[in-house]
């Protein structure tokens, strides 16, 4: 997982096309600079805000979905 910095977000620097998407999607609908932004894998982006509250946004059937992350999941998955 990496963050991308608003540099990144500015010249689209991604890994995949379907992340790209996801960007483009998140930048027309959101104030992107107050969220981090980290790339979560090959189609989905991580959001998270101020309040530590996280979505994942996925590029999947030529359409952006997004979902509540669970943390207890998410720590389980890393370890």
């Amino acid at each position: 997982m990496r963050k991308l910095t608003n540099e990144d977000i500015q010249k689209k620097r991604v890994d995949t096309i379907n992340q790209y998407k996801v960007l483009q999607y998140l930048k027309k609908n959101l104030n992107i600079h107050e969220f981090n932004i980290y790339l979560y894998d090959a189609s989905t982006i991580k959001v998270i805000d101020k309040k530590e509250d996280t979505l994942l946004f996925k590029f999947e059937n030529n359409k952006v979905e997004y979902f509540e992350l669970d943390l207890e999941i998410e720590q389980e998955l890393e370890i």
